[in-house]
């Protein structure tokens, strides 16, 4: 085989030629271009804690939050997705702080 036919190129033209191939299918496969970051979904979600009261105003959610610590519940204060101030307590709790809110001590005299 003589030098000036270029058949000699072509071993090494079609190796770099697969390795390119390989490369553009496997960077579309597994590439940062494939994959969708989408957010995380918000979620409403305290765990364990139980909303006792919701409020519209900081000061009432304070009041609400005031009175539970005075009955000896624990207590606290998120807001919701929907903008409303949620008043949460722990599930053993959840039903007597709805007697506390529902009948409230009456003021000391």
């Amino acid at each position: 085989m003589a030098i000036s036919d270029g058949w000699y190129l072509a071993g090494p033209v079609i190796a770099l030629a697969v390795v390119g191939v390989l490369a553009v299918v496997l960077r579309r496969a597994l590439g940062q271009d494939a994959v969708r970051h989408e957010p995380a979904p918000v979620l409403d979600d305290f765990g364990l804690l139980r909303v006792a009261a919701l409020a519209d105003r900081l000061d009432t959610a304070a009041g609400v939050r005031s009175a539970l610590t005075q009955a000896g519940i624990r207590s606290t204060m998120a807001v919701g997705m929907d903008g409303l101030i949620q008043v949460l307590v722990f599930p053993d709790d959840a039903a007597r702080a709805r007697q506390v809110l529902d009948h409230p001590a009456p003021p000391p005299a």
